[in-house]
């Protein structure tokens, strides 16, 4: 009886089968989307870096070891986009968290027309990076952008403001800045409105100003979400191409050539591909040792 009741259960009907089959081959063209953009992609990312490929001489292709990879080592223009890849994402994110977290502690509070603020305060999020970098592009341009023309009018001298050396990087950026800190501000607001009033109200009878409670009470208890948002950022900057490209093509000279943009300059215009994949490469190993330790001081944190 029991034996027949297990082989009764193991029957599967035949529309439960139909409807499986179904969810496989609505699901089959996504998955096989999904396969090409990244399994492949990366796969073939990976051999490339191994080897000498011209993007305009395909069948001479031939294996080079780690020969891209000490080239890279020894290229002065790679190290500088290194580092100006560094500084980049360093300032960049450091202001943010500064800015942003001076705004979100402004927002977190019960005001009229709060709720507008925080929506407006999302704008420039949802506005694409070329876009961003077409619109201050024009801004600042050296001859015909508004800052200068407002600029001259007020009897103030104008800059070469994305064709100097000295002003590239910075003015990059602030536009970086100028984009992603509402993103910052919103996302420690969130955290801020997690923390229960019982402790800040505790912490007031105890005698503690606002900044005290915000820096000895409520910054520990976020911290989590504060390396969440930070590490985020981090790895966007340094991936950042887009609006970087679009400002600067990482010029003047090469002030703000990015790793990125090192790699799209040496595959597609020098059409290395093997040393453009050696780069892509080098960048993924480094933001993974970031997470790695992100990773580590996140769990340390919950495990006090």
């Amino acid at each position: 009886m029991a034996l027949s009741q297990t082989r009764s259960s193991s029957i599967v009907p035949p529309w439960q089968r139909k409807e499986s089959i179904l969810a496989v081959l609505l699901l089959a063209p996504a998955v096989v989307y999904l396969f090409c953009l990244t399994v492949y992609a990366t796969m073939y990312s990976l051999w490339l870096a191994f080897h000498n490929y011209t993007l305009y001489r395909p069948s001479a292709a031939s294996f080079a070891g780690f020969e891209n990879f000490t080239y890279l080592l020894s290229d002065e223009l790679f190290r500088q986009s290194f580092w100006v890849t560094v500084i980049f994402a360093g300032c960049t994110v450091a202001i943010e968290f500064v800015i942003g977290l001076f705004i979100a502690v402004l927002l977190d509070r019960k005001m009229m027309g709060i709720g507008i603020l925080r929506t407006l305060l999302i704008v420039p999020v949802l506005i694409s990076p070329v876009g961003m970098g077409l619109t201050f592009r024009y801004i600042l341009a050296p001859s015909y952008g508004l800052l200068n023309y407002v600029l001259t009018s007020l009897g103030l001298p104008a800059a070469d403001w994305i064709v100097s050396t000295t002003w590239a990087l910075p003015i990059v950026i602030l536009v970086d800045v100028w984009q992603w800190t509402p993103f910052v501000a919103l996302i420690l607001l969130s955290g801020l409105q997690s923390v229960s009033e019982e402790v800040t109200e505790a912490a007031s009878l105890d005698g503690l100003s606002e900044w005290q409670k915000l820096r000895l009470i409520v910054l520990p208890m976020i911290k989590p979400i504060i390396l969440v948002v930070v590490l985020i950022r981090l790895i966007d900057a340094i991936r950042s191409f887009d609006l970087v490209f679009v400002l600067t093509r990482g010029g003047p000279g090469a002030s703000t050539e990015m790793l990125s943009i090192y790699s799209y300059i040496t595959g597609f215009t020098s059409g290395d591909m093997g040393v453009a994949s050696a780069v892509a490469w080098i960048t993924v190993i480094f933001v993974n040792l970031l997470v790695i330790a992100f990773i580590r001081v996140l769990s340390r944190n919950e495990a006090k």
